[in-house]
C-alpha cells in the first residue's frame, strides 16, 4: 500500500510535543509514513538535502505551534520548510490544496502568520467544556471526539488522496485517535507549564522603561511614559486612562502636597532610577505618597525587567500603608501629635541650622549639602504631620488644625502669631534654596545660608514655648475628659 508522507516542523523547545505527535499518527495506520525533522536523519548526511527530501515525500505539512502570539520561539525555520512545501505543491500545480495541507497544532491563539490555514486547538477541554482526564493513561473517554485535534487526525485519514485508509468508523481506529487526542494533548501542557502566560495584579502599579546608559543619562525624564495598572492612575493621582507621562505624574503630587516641594518619594524615584541606568540595585523610598483617595501608599520598586539592549522596565507598586492619623476629634489626640512633631523638630531641623551657624566659612559645597538636608528634613516632619492628619491650612485665612486643641486666650494667639512668622520663614528660606540650586539665579549657598541662619534665631527658644504650652495644653485637655468619663459627671 502507498505511503502518505506527513512532514512534522517544530522548534526544538516543543519536541516532547512533536514526539507524541508522531507516536499517536504512528499508532493511526501504518499508511503514514512520518517524517519529524531530524529524527530521520542519519549521522553524515547532508541535513537540508534530508529535509527537502523528505518534504517531496510528503502530502501533509504539520506545524507546532504551542504558546501562540506571545511565544519567544524562533519559528524562523519552520517557515523556510513549509515555504519548500508550498512550492512543491505550486509545481504540482495544487496550488489549491496549499490552504487544506499546511495544518498547525496550537494552544493559545491562533498564531497570526498562520491563520489561513488549518488549525486544531489542543485544550483540555471539549467543545461541550467537559474536562479531559489526560493524566489518566487507561482513559478512553467518548468526550475526545468532541475536539478539533480528533478532527485533524479525521481530515488527514479521509482526506489524503490516492490513499485508502481504514474507515474510521471502525472501533479500534477512533480508540486510536482518542488515545492520540489524550497523548498529544498531555505533551502541551506538560510542555508549557512553566510557561509565563501572564501575572496577577493586586496592588495599584505604575511601570515605565529605563532607556539602555547609551541613550541616556537620565533614567526618568519629563517625557517618560508611565503605564498605570489596577487603577493606580486615577486612584492615585486623578489621571485618567492608563498611559501618562512622568511630568505629569511629578505635578499632581506637588500639587496635593500643598508645601511647593516636590515630594521626597518622587525625588527617590528618580534617583533608583538612574541607579537601574547604571546597573546599581535601587534604594526603596522611605517616604509616603498620598493617594486621591485620601489614603497614604508606599512606593516599592517591585519589579525590573531586562531587555538585551541595555534598557528596562521598572515596575513600581503602590503599597497601602498602615493609617497612623489620630482621631482628631479628641483635643488629647490633636495635642498629642502636635507635641510629637515640635520633639520631631527639634531633633532634625534645629542641628542644621545650628551646624550651618557654626560653621559659616565652610566651602559652597558643604553648605549646598547642608541646606538641602534642611529642607528634607523640613519636609518630612510636614509629610509626618500630613499621616497625622495634620493637614495646612486651605488659604491664610484658615487657622491651622492644631489651634482647635487651644482654649481662647494668650497661649491660643500666642501659637497662631508664631505659626504664622514660621509660614513665612519657611517660603523664604525654601524660595532662598531653590534660587541656589538655579543655575541662572545670582543666589550662592551662602547667600540661602544667611537667610536660613537670620529665620532661625530665637527658633529654638521658640519651640521650647510651644512644646511648654502644648504639654500644659495637654494635661488640661486629659484631665476635662477624664472629668466627663466619669459615671457620676452630669457633663457626661
Amino acid at each position: 500500500m502507498a505511503q502518505t508522507g506527513v512532514f512534522i516542523s517544530y522548534n526544538h523547545k516543543d519536541k516532547k510535543i512533536a514526539e507524541a505527535v508522531v507516536e499517536s499518527l504512528a499508532g493511526l495506520s501504518s499508511s503514514l509514513e512520518v517524517f519529524i525533522d531530524r529524527a530521520g536523519i542519519e549521522g553524515g548526511d547532508d541535513y537540508e538535502a534530508k529535509i527537502s527530501e523528505s518534504i517531496q515525500k510528503s502530502q501533509w505539512f504539520v506545524f507546532i505551534c504551542s504558546g501562540g502570539n506571545k511565544s519567544e520561539k524562533d519559528m524562523s525555520w519552520c517557515f523556510y520548510e513549509a515555504g519548500q512545501f508550498r512550492a512543491k505543491l505550486e509545481r504540482a500545480d495544487q496550488k489549491e490544496a496549499v490552504r487544506d495541507r499546511i495544518c498547525f497544532l496550537y494552544d493559545v491563539d491562533r498564531p497570526d502568520q498562520l491563520s489561513r490555514y488549518q488549525g486544531s486547538l489542543v485544550s483540555i477541554r471539549n467543545r461541550n467544556d467537559v474536562l479531559l482526564n489526560i493524566d489518566a493513561d487507561n482513559d478512553d473517554s467518548l468526550a475526545y471526539e468532541n475536539t478539533e485535534l480528533f478532527d485533524f487526525f479525521e481530515n488527514l485519514l479521509t482526506n489524503s488522496t490516492g490513499i485508502s485508509f481504514r474507515g474510521i468508523d471502525d472501533p479500534n481506529t477512533r480508540k486510536a485517535m482518542r488515545n492520540g487526542v489524550r497523548k498529544i494533548t498531555r505533551a502541551f501542557v506538560q510542555n508549557g507549564a512553566n510557561d509565563f502566560v501572564g501575572e496577577d495584579v493586586f496592588q495599584p502599579r505604575i511601570s515605565f522603561m529605563v532607556p539602555p546608559p547609551s541613550q541616556s543619562a537620565e533614567g526618568l525624564t519629563p517625557t517618560t511614559v508611565v503605564t498605570g495598572e489596577f487603577n493606580a492612575l486615577p486612584n492615585i493621582f486623578t489621571i485618567a486612562g492608563t498611559s501618562t507621562t512622568w511630568a505629569d505624574i511629578k505635578a499632581v503630587a506637588s500639587a496635593r502636597s500643598g508645601n511647593e516641594m516636590t515630594p521626597l518619594w518622587i525625588n527617590d524615584m528618580e534617583t533608583a532610577a538612574k541607579d537601574l541606568l547604571l546597573g546599581k540595585v535601587p534604594t526603596q523610598t522611605d517616604f509616603l505618597c498620598l493617594g486621591n483617595d485620601g489614603k497614604f501608599y508606599r512606593p516599592i520598586i517591585a519589579r525590573n525587567l531586562n531587555f538585551r539592549n541595555g534598557a528596562r522596565r521598572c515596575y513600581v507598586a503602590f503599597i497601602p500603608s498602615r493609617d497612623r492619623r489620630f482621631n482628631l476629634t479628641f483635643k488629647t489626640s490633636l495635642l498629642l501629635s502636635a507635641l510629637i512633631l515640635s520633639i520631631r523638630f527639634r531633633q532634625r531641623v534645629l542641628p542644621l541650622s545650628d551646624e550651618l551657624n557654626k560653621n559659616q566659612k565652610v566651602p559652597e559645597k558643604k553648605k549646598a549639602e547642608v541646606l538641602q538636608k534642611l529642607q528634607q528634613e523640613i519636609v518630612l516632619v510636614e509629610a509626618e504631620a500630613e499621616e497625622f492628619g495634620l493637614n495646612p491650612p486651605k488659604d491664610e485665612h484658615d487657622d491651622p488644625p492644631l489651634l482647635n486643641g487651644f482654649r481662647d486666650g494668650a497661649e491660643k494667639d500666642f501659637m497662631r502669631e508664631e505659626i504664622a512668622k514660621w509660614s513665612a520663614t519657611r517660603m523664604l528660606i525654601f524660595d532662598k534654596i531653590k534660587e541656589a540650586q538655579t543655575p541662572t539665579k545670582d543666589t550662592t549657598w551662602s547667600d540661602a545660608a544667611d537667610v536660613v541662619i537670620a529665620g532661625f534665631v530665637g527658633l529654638r527658644a521658640i519651640n521650647s514655648s510651644f512644646i511648654d504650652k502644648l504639654c500644659n495644653e495637654l494635661l488640661c485637655a486629659e484631665r476635662i475628659e477624664a472629668t466627663k468619663a466619669l459615671p457620676n459627671n452630669p457633663a457626661a
